[in-house]
């Protein structure tokens, strides 16, 4: 499966992006198909090398370790469950628009992969797709509300 690609341009800062999405984790808040985050390691703060398990809302539970941490700017996800059959990679990539410094980017992209993970993706492709953009929309929404509260 290619990655599933979503973006949206979002009336806040990227401070306030990272801030209400981010860190601490709170992934929950945004991403509809997760539950809740287990056992975050270290601070519980957004940086390289946390790991945590989506516990998910159908009952799986993947871990998942955090890359490429850029504070207000970037994120990456990697995790995978029953040796890798099933392996699940993110990335969010915040942008300041230029012309309008209290507007950003944010770019959202999703994959399942290995064996299991494709399968999974190919027959549930539309809930992946709803799953990935409802993610983006969320932060969208979240973001907004605390930049209108500020």
């Amino acid at each position: 499966m290619a990655p599933i690609e979503v973006s949206a341009t979002v009336a806040a800062t990227p401070e306030t992006i990272w801030q209400t999405c981010f860190e601490p984790m709170k992934w929950e808040s945004w991403d509809p198909d997760l539950k809740e985050l287990k056992d975050v390691s270290g601070s519980g703060k957004c940086e390289d090398g946390t790991t945590c398990i989506f516990a998910m809302n159908d009952g799986s539970n993947i871990p998942i370790t955090l890359s490429n941490v850029v504070k207000n700017k970037s994120v990456d996800f990697k995790g995978g469950m029953l040796g890798g059959a099933v392996g699940a990679e993110g990335k969010v990539m915040i942008t300041p628009i230029v012309e309008d410094s209290s507007k950003s980017k944010i770019e959202y992209s999703f994959e399942l992969k290995g064996l299991f993970g494709s399968i999974v993706a190919f027959l549930k492709k539309k809930e992946c797709v709803e799953g990935t953009k409802g993610g983006l929309d969320n932060m969208v929404k979240l973001s907004e509300e605390a930049q209108k509260g500020k």
